[in-house]
């Protein structure tokens, strides 16, 4: 007794089939396990190559139905009339769970989803590049990122660290933008709220509109501290000056903001952005000299009270209850 499996492959590798082999076939067929002929069938598409890929999954069954058919003079007239279309089908059925089996396994590449949740979140993609993510953002990217291209997808705001790479330029894709690097550091926001935007702070990059159009509304090239800001409204892009942008996300990255000497306004400006948190202080005091630094890791109400140390003044509460205010507080 033949072994089915090892007949089965024997028979799809021979170009002509005898009277017994196309008998023996034609009764195989019949049989309602067709488990080995699936399990060749698999084996064939595999042995197909790449050069399938762009196939359908039901040409490349119909090719191989056709070839078994052929052999097995399933196409004679009397042979057909004899089993009927319950063997093609059979067959059709087979294979092309086979070629299905096949570009599932060779054209679906794993997605994987990297979210920050409530938390800030890094995340060293497959090519050293880096991503620090914001709070409620995340990036969807192929398993296999960096072997044929750097493409992903964002969604929320991330600081990106890239590393450089000529062969394959690093594409940030979102619903509004797409931001396209060779090696550089920017941060890119693009969230549910009609606008995108993308600073940088080393490096360049090239940020497109979606819609293909290459004029300076829907494509441009930054350098460091410059900065493309997309309106859905307007459905174009617009470059400013984003000088101060690029050193907030500068010192953040480094782990501490340093000043020697900037208006209290502005440092509370960058509390209130790392933190999220609403921050002011008395009017009289916004144009006071400060010079210090915080770190990143540093507690809020912590660094709030020394900054009002230094100028004799207090925190409270603000009116709503979820921020802070420094008061009565002076200049010296």
């Amino acid at each position: 007794m033949h072994n089915r499996k090892e007949y089965l492959r024997q028979l799809l590798h021979t170009e002509n089939w005898s009277a017994t082999e196309q008998e023996w076939m034609l009764q195989y067929l019949e049989e309602n396990d067709l488990s080995d002929l699936e399990a060749v069938a698999k084996e064939y598409f595999q042995a197909e190559g790449p050069e399938i890929k762009n196939l359908l999954d039901e040409r490349l069954s119909a090719r191989l139905l056709k070839k078994i058919h052929r052999r097995a003079g399933i196409s004679q007239p009397g042979i057909f009339a004899l089993y009927g279309r319950k063997i093609a089908a059979a067959a059709a059925v087979v294979l092309l769970a086979g070629a299905s089996w096949y570009l599932l396994v060779r054209q679906q590449v794993k997605q994987l989803v990297m979210s920050s949740g409530n938390q800030h979140k890094t995340v060293t993609l497959p090519d050293g590049s880096m991503v620090y993510l914001e709070k409620s953002s995340s990036i969807t990217y192929p398993e296999n990122f960096g072997k044929k291209n750097r493409t992903l997808q964002l969604n929320g705001e991330a600081f990106f660290d890239v590393k450089q790479n000529s062969k394959h330029p690093f594409v940030i894709s979102s619903a509004l933008i797409n931001t396209t690097v060779l090696g550089t550091s920017f941060n890119m926001e693009a969230r549910n709220n009609g606008v995108a935007k993308v600073v940088v702070v080393s490096g360049s990059v090239q940020v497109n509109t979606r819609t293909g159009e290459t004029s300076p509304q829907h494509q441009l090239v930054l350098g460091a501290n410059k900065s493309a800001v997309y309106h859905a409204a307007s459905r174009g892009l617009e470059l400013i000056d984003a000088t101060d942008d690029a050193r907030f996300f500068r010192q953040k990255q480094s782990g501490k903001f340093t000043y020697k000497g900037q208006p209290l306004s502005a440092v509370l400006n960058d509390l209130q952005r790392f933190y999220n948190v609403p921050v002011s202080a008395d009017k009289k005091m916004e144009r006071c000299s400060f010079f210090g630094d915080f770190n990143t890791t540093d507690d809020l109400q912590e660094t709030l009270t020394i900054i009002a140390v230094t100028l004799n003044a207090s925190i409270k509460k603000d009116a709503n209850g979820n921020g802070y205010v420094i008061v009565d507080g002076n200049c010296h």
